[in-house]
């Protein structure tokens, strides 16, 4: 399936990764991937450091994002990494219901699809999203690694 993703969507540049323009087989197929990455990484019942980084077809989307932004030499620690597949996979999660029900949500760019800002931005037109961000252990209350990043930028903006 990789193969298919490259000749069907990368071959196409970074553009083609925003959720937004992926088709509506593409995005079933990555929110399905986001929902297992998510699920993997975060429970209802236990909060857990994230140790999966996910379906290779993510990572090949954040990688395209990541080396849009950086240039050609794209240099990222796991932390880093498991933080970008966690800001994308939300925003395949948040496409794929918008085209369902438009929730207002702004379209991301290259510049700003990776970005915590944006999922910020959207909690003050949608508060309850950081509620389901909460239960599901995405946001929570730790002191470990990148976790206490997000939560920060998610809890006091």
């Amino acid at each position: 399936m990789l193969s298919q993703f490259n000749n069907e969507v990368l071959s196409y540049g970074p553009t083609a990764v925003l959720p937004q323009n992926l088709n509506s087989g593409w995005i079933t197929k990555l929110q399905k991937a986001a929902d297992e990455f998510l699920d993997s990484n975060f429970d209802l019942h236990e909060c857990k450091d994230p140790r999966d980084v996910g379906d290779p077809i993510l990572m090949a989307c954040v990688y395209e994002i990541l080396a849009y932004q950086a240039g050609e030499h794209v240099d990222v620690t796991p932390d880093d990494m498991a933080e970008k597949m966690t800001v994308y996979a939300l925003s395949i999660i948040m496409e794929a219901v918008h085209r369902e029900d438009d929730i207002g949500l702004e379209m991301p760019n290259l510049d700003n699809v990776l970005s915590l800002d944006r999922i910020i931005a959207f909690k003050k037109t949608n508060p309850d999203f950081i509620k389901f961000l909460k239960q599901v252990c995405i946001v929570r209350n730790s002191d470990k690694g990148w976790f206490k990043n997000i939560k920060e930028k998610l809890l006091t903006s």
